[in-house]
């Protein structure tokens, strides 16, 4: 119980603050637990950012996965992605944001580097679903890797733009303008 207030708690702070500007001892305040209790579970800062990445990762790729089947086409694989990551990216802004954008200075550098190869895994993952695509000739031949980033960059700003402007647009406006620009682009005129 108290691990998971740690890391619910760290995830608010680097949101808000970043890696830099969080110390262990405003996490354990914000958990609500002492500090000891934090290196208990945690021997430092850095490796509680690295766990709370990798999970999050981690939990975005099985999402995913539990959404598609082979028995989809290509364009409905693409739409299952994108619904998925918005409705993720919504309900987990605070984390999404740690995993997109908080890569900064005073992380350790092999801590950056196993992220960044958990980044780029995850890339890799979502390319091999665009492949498959193109392999199977209804989607247009990108480097699908190019794709994924850029999909997911498209997702995330768009997210954090409908989270700033509450009420403004639908969800569905939301699913609907994504593909309005990924659709389109990735499918064959006549796939």
């Amino acid at each position: 119980m108290s691990k998971n207030k740690i890391i619910d708690a760290a995830i608010k702070l680097f949101s808000k603050l970043g890696y830099h500007r969080t110390s262990m001892d405003d996490i354990a305040a914000e958990a609500n637990v002492a500090k000891g209790t934090l290196y208990y579970h945690f021997s430092g800062k850095g490796e509680l950012f690295e766990t709370i990445v990798t999970n999050g990762i981690n939990m975005l790729k099985s999402e995913v996965q539990n959404v598609l089947r082979e028995d989809q086409s290509a364009e409905q694989q693409v739409r299952l992605i994108v619904q998925k990551h918005i409705e993720l990216f919504l309900r987990y802004n605070e984390l999404i944001h740690i995993i997109s954008n908080e890569l900064t200075n005073g992380i350790e550098p092999d801590i950056l580097e196993r992220i960044g190869k958990l980044k780029a895994d995850y890339i890799a993952f979502l390319s091999g679903i665009l492949s498959m695509g193109y392999e199977d000739g209804v989607l247009n031949k990108f480097n699908s890797e190019w794709i994924a980033a850029g999909l997911l960059g498209l997702i995330e700003t768009s997210c954090l733009y409908y989270i700033k402007q509450p009420g403004s647009h639908s969800v569905e406006q939301l699913h609907e303008t994504i593909n309005a620009f990924v659709l389109p682009a990735l499918l064959k005129k006549d796939g």
